[in-house]
């Protein structure tokens, strides 16, 4: 049956309300769109540091979490079922964000402002879109963690390279007329995508999306 999961703002102590399964949160569309929706306002969770973190979570990455984070954490009773974790913390006390309004993602990029790497939005719907592939699946397989690796998917999505780094959604402009450097990952996020589900290589799509 797997973990349950939940997509959490570690910053803002807000999440997206329990997701049940992580194969659900590939599935819903809706749910994903709402997230680059989220990443891209500069007022919601732009520059926050973003996880989707299972019911199995012990210990987070390295360096995601502060000292008075870690302090917080060791406060809680030990509950049978979880155990003093960030996903308790996540479950008890962060509250579930807010409506807000759906973002086109044309033409804009998911930065890793962490890693200072970038992937563009119309290439990934260029290359995976007719089969639901997008920037919002690119985004999960990337922040997922947990020390289970139980998770109701054909591959292991449980130690994602990004989970609890800093992201956002801007124009693609935003990193072209930037003076520091930004390493473009667009192709190998693909290509990574594709062999985790098994995508075709596709060829340009024959119709658009609002």
């Amino acid at each position: 049956m797997g973990q349950h999961w939940q997509i959490i703002n570690i910053d803002k102590r807000e999440n997206l309300g329990n997701w049940g399964n992580l194969d659900e949160f590939f599935t819903a569309p809706n749910h994903s769109g709402d997230l680059i929706s989220l990443l891209a306002d500069p007022s919601r969770w732009a520059g926050c540091r973003i996880m989707c973190i299972g019911g199995g979570t012990k210990k987070c990455p390295p360096g995601v979490l502060t000292s008075e984070e870690l302090a917080e954490i060791e406060k809680f009773p030990t509950t049978r079922r979880y155990g003093k974790t960030l996903y308790t913390l996540a479950a008890g006390y962060y509250k579930e964000a807010r409506p807000w309004p759906r973002r086109s993602s044309r033409g804009t990029v998911l930065r890793n402002l962490t890693k200072r790497v970038y992937v563009r939005g119309d290439v990934v719907m260029e290359e995976l879109g007719l089969w639901t592939g997008d920037m919002s699946n690119v985004l999960l397989a990337n922040i997922c963690w947990s020390d289970d690796s139980s998770c109701a998917m054909a591959v292991d999505m449980t130690r994602g390279a990004w989970a609890g780094d800093r992201l956002d959604v801007v124009p693609l402009s935003v990193v072209e007329n930037d003076e520091e450097e930004w390493e473009d990952v667009t192709e190998d996020q693909t290509a990574g995508l594709r062999k985790k589900f098994y995508y075709p290589t596709v060829t340009p799509r024959l119709t658009t999306h609002p």
